[in-house]
């Protein structure tokens, strides 16, 4: 069901760009090939699938992942909106190779550092963490 309702979320949209259908496509495929590859059992039992199609269908999905493999780094690295928690934008495509340098940047940048400190912060949470062991809660 999430095959299908994700399949035609993409067929509707209305995409800026000509090649992002092809792709979120081709996610599906693999998806779809990906549950089939992992339980086939009764597609097999009603004769549908035959002889050799578990073969076919790890064969398409190898193609497909081929397929996938220089667009993967760039859908990792999608922006979106982080305040909804839809992405966490990683540092393994730094075209500069500062991974940690861009690791500390994006941690920086967080939403979680850009709310005001909470006024029990200094009273209850860092004796806490100052491993003060007769602080109280």
């Amino acid at each position: 069901m999430s095959f299908v309702i994700f399949r035609q979320a993409v067929e509707e949209k209305k995409f800026k760009d000509v090649n992002n259908r092809p792709m979120m496509l081709l996610l599906a495929k693999i998806y779809a090939l990906q549950i089939l590859t992992q339980d086939s059992v009764l597609l097999y039992e009603s004769g549908f699938f035959g002889h050799g199609s578990n073969d076919l269908a790890q064969d398409c999905l190898k193609k497909a992942c081929v397929e996938l493999r220089p667009q993967m780094i760039p859908l990792v690295e999608l922006k979106t909106d982080e305040s909804l928690d839809l992405s966490y934008l990683s540092a393994i495509g730094n075209k500069y190779g500062d991974i940690y340098e861009k690791q500390l940047e994006l941690a920086m940048n967080s939403r979680l550092n850009r709310q005001p400190k909470p006024e029990y912060w200094d009273t209850l949470v860092k004796p806490l963490m100052n491993r003060n062991h007769n602080a109280k809660l």
